[in-house]
């Protein structure tokens, strides 16, 4: 049983965000499937990515003071391959990223651990991991 519904995350640009999510989420399966406008001061723009609408896994709320957790937080996203891990770092640093950690082999977390890690343009902490062997993808 699945029993995570979605993380939220608060971000400073709804725009950047955007462009930032699009680019990165898309090698992992995961697309925008919801975007809503502002509703008065109270309810943030937002927007949700997930492999479809009826599992949305990460919000993205814009407020214009968001500040992420620090070193030891960061968000682990499920990669199908490792050539999804390399495309996502290659998303992130294109599109306003920092590299983390370059994708790679990092045996020390076990024998077929291979994860890249950024960090967005909001400074939350990011990864994309494949545990499958090279020859097979992960399901």
């Amino acid at each position: 049983m699945n029993t995570l519904g979605h993380i939220s995350l608060g971000v400073r640009s709804y725009e950047a965000s955007k462009t930032f999510y699009d680019a990165v989420l898309a090698p992992l399966g995961l697309k925008l499937v919801m975007a809503t406008p502002a509703a008065g001061s109270r309810t943030p723009r937002t927007l949700g990515y997930g492999p479809d609408t009826d599992h949305e896994l990460v919000n993205l709320f814009e407020h214009k003071d968001s500040v992420p957790p620090g070193p030891g937080c960061h968000i682990a996203f499920n990669a199908p391959t490792r050539q999804a891990v390399r495309d996502f770092h290659e998303a992130a640093v294109r599109c306003g990223g920092k590299s983390n950690g370059e994708p790679g082999l990092r045996t020390h977390y076990g024998p077929n651990y291979y994860a890249a890690f950024v960090i967005d343009p909001d400074g939350w902490r990011l990864e994309a991991v494949c545990k499958s062997d090279e020859s097979e993808p992960s399901t």
